[in-house]
């Protein structure tokens, strides 16, 4: 029973008793979650910097992965280019046998050409994630297509050479993606570009003078692999300039994350050796104030004069 006596003292206990048991709530929560709160409300003062930080944090993240597709992408171009390079080298060196012997009819040009465009147009038709990279925009297109009626590379031959751009089947838009907030990267490389035209048409000269034992159509190839061989290295200079770029880019937002996620986890995170001890030390006023209580509650005239 409450006295008049002591229910001053008796409501003040009670009082301190809830602050206190709020307190170890919070605490025990803090220790079990790592956070500081569950709520905004609970750091109004710093919850408008830490919605704007996680903002941040989520857009920084997106062109982390628009940074990594692109660099993924450019990196397989590159590596279709690199193999380019290296069999229109071998092949340069067939033609200039064939050019330099009497005996053309001995090398198989034909099958080199056959083999090589193979290879060549299952390069230009490489997919990454579901789309072909040489497409420009139409990435559910293959870019290549050399069985196409209107792709006739040999028409005029031996005595006319022309470009021929049929076995495109793209368009000219080339890639692009946002890597930072005022940046789009426009990257890659389109397969109607002339020096995949001349790749291609010169394989078909070289299987065409391979067939017809013909030097002069051999030399109008041996020229376009040359120059192709120079577009090819322009390529690959590109595509490195372009990867520089996204390394410096990645760099600065990796930065700039690890800032804004050092600010959260200021903002965000307890201090659980710190959380720990003031929990303890909250425990502890917590069951001095139930001894407290139990003893006011228990205060008589009999027990007094006791």
């Amino acid at each position: 029973m409450i006295r008049v006596s002591s229910y001053a003292q008796n409501q003040l206990l009670h009082t301190n008793m809830a602050t206190t048991q709020a307190k170890v709530s919070d605490r025990t929560v803090q220790i079990a979650s790592g956070k500081v709160t569950q709520e905004y409300t609970n750091i109004s003062a710093q919850a408008l910097e830490l919605v704007s930080l996680q903002r941040d944090n989520v857009r920084t993240t997106q062109f982390e992965r628009n940074i990594q597709t692109t660099k993924t992408r450019l990196e397989i171009m590159d590596s279709n280019m690199s193999t380019m390079s290296q069999r229109i080298t071998n092949l340069l060196s067939d033609v200039l046998n064939g050019l330099n012997s009497s005996n053309i009819q001995e090398i198989p040009l034909e099958q080199f050409a056959v083999s090589f465009r193979q290879e060549i147009t299952a390069l230009m038709n490489a997919q990454h994630e579901g789309r072909y990279l040489f497409s420009g925009s139409l990435t559910d297109t293959p870019p290549v297509d050399i069985t196409d009626p209107a792709y006739t590379p040999q028409v005029g031959l031996p005595g006319v050479f022309t470009a021929d751009f049929d076995y495109y089947d793209g368009d000219n838009v080339k890639l692009s993606n946002r890597i930072d907030q005022d940046a789009t990267l426009t990257y890659g490389i389109t397969a109607d570009d002339p020096t995949f035209e001349k790749i291609l048409r010169s394989l078909a000269y070289v299987e065409y003078a391979g067939t017809n034992n013909d030097t002069t159509v051999l030399q109008e190839a041996y020229n376009l692999l040359q120059t192709s061989l120079d577009g090819v290295a322009a390529f690959r200079s590109q595509i490195g300039a372009q990867l520089t770029v996204l390394e410096g880019a990645n760099k600065n937002h990796a930065d700039f994350k690890t800032y804004v996620q050092n600010t959260i986890s200021g903002i965000e995170d307890v201090d659980v050796a710190e959380a720990t001890s003031k929990l303890a030390f909250d425990q502890v006023q917590l069951q001095a104030s139930y001894i407290s209580l139990t003893r006011i509650n228990e205060t008589t005239l009999l027990n007094y004069l006791r």
